[in-house]
């Protein structure tokens, strides 16, 4: 199997708990469960008990998975692409578009981001300009300045 998969044969020998698994990978228990129940990763091995035991290379995909939910892959896009990856090879290209597909998304929601930041960012500095000005005007914030104090209203 590491051969097809082209990684070495001691990430693919099932070693960790799911309990380990857990604390590796930053997911509960019952999330780890759900995901491959959903169908986001791989059928795991089980013991001779029937635990699961994962390898390095169910953490990596886990790990990757991980990600993907956390710049908002859909849940039905990630199992299609698990499901691709299962069929081999041969699906290559429509995970590489699957991908790109969502990379292009993400780059629009980036340049989304950064235009509210610009338009923030622009209202924050004309706000710390009138608080600013107000405060240099202001005797009261001036305690060596004598005078009446200005009320105004903007």
């Amino acid at each position: 199997m590491a051969e097809l998969l082209n990684v070495p044969a001691s990430q693919v020998i099932p070693e960790y708990s799911v309990g380990e698994v857990s604390m590796r990978t930053g997911l509960s228990i019952d999330t780890l469960r759900y995901y491959e129940k959903l169908g986001l990763i791989d059928q795991i091995a089980r013991d001779m008990s029937g635990r699961r035991i994962y390898s390095d290379l169910d953490i990596e995909r886990i790990r990757f998975v991980r990600r993907l939910r956390a710049t908002g892959m859909p849940v039905e896009t990630i199992a299609h692409y698990v499901h691709l990856r299962s069929e081999g090879l041969e699906t290559a290209g429509r995970r590489l578009e699957l991908l790109l597909t969502h990379r292009r998304e993400l780059l629009r929601q980036q340049q989304e981001l950064a235009d509210s930041l610009a338009l923030l960012d622009s209202k924050i500095a004309y706000y710390q300009g009138i608080t600013e000005s107000k405060q240099a005007n202001d005797p009261a914030a001036h305690p060596t300045t004598a005078g009446p104090r200005e009320e105004r209203h903007a």
